[in-house]
């Protein structure tokens, strides 16, 4: 499989993404979404976005892990490691 690079992003409606990096400018379909409340975004104030950030990390982790039971796919995962982007 071709490497791959990941981003995270905040889209205009306010919910931030995981998705492949584009490389010729087009939006690509996210991976993950998140959407934060207001709430939480006023008690975080700017760092509403690192904690995005530090949840997508924690996930991708995951998936690469010991822990994480993948059974056919694990061979594949392997092979592909994606580089992040913010």
């Amino acid at each position: 499989m071709k490497e791959s690079y990941l981003e995270i992003v905040e889209l205009d409606n306010g919910d931030i993404v995981l998705r492949p990096a584009s490389e010729d400018g087009e939006e690509t379909v996210p991976l993950a979404t998140l959407k934060i409340s207001d709430d939480t975004r006023s008690y975080l104030k700017d760092r509403y976005f690192e904690m995005a950030k530090c949840m997508f990390h924690a996930g991708i982790d995951y998936v690469y892990s010991d822990e994480a039971f993948l059974e056919d796919e694990s061979e594949y995962l392997d092979d592909y490691r994606p580089k992040i982007l913010h």
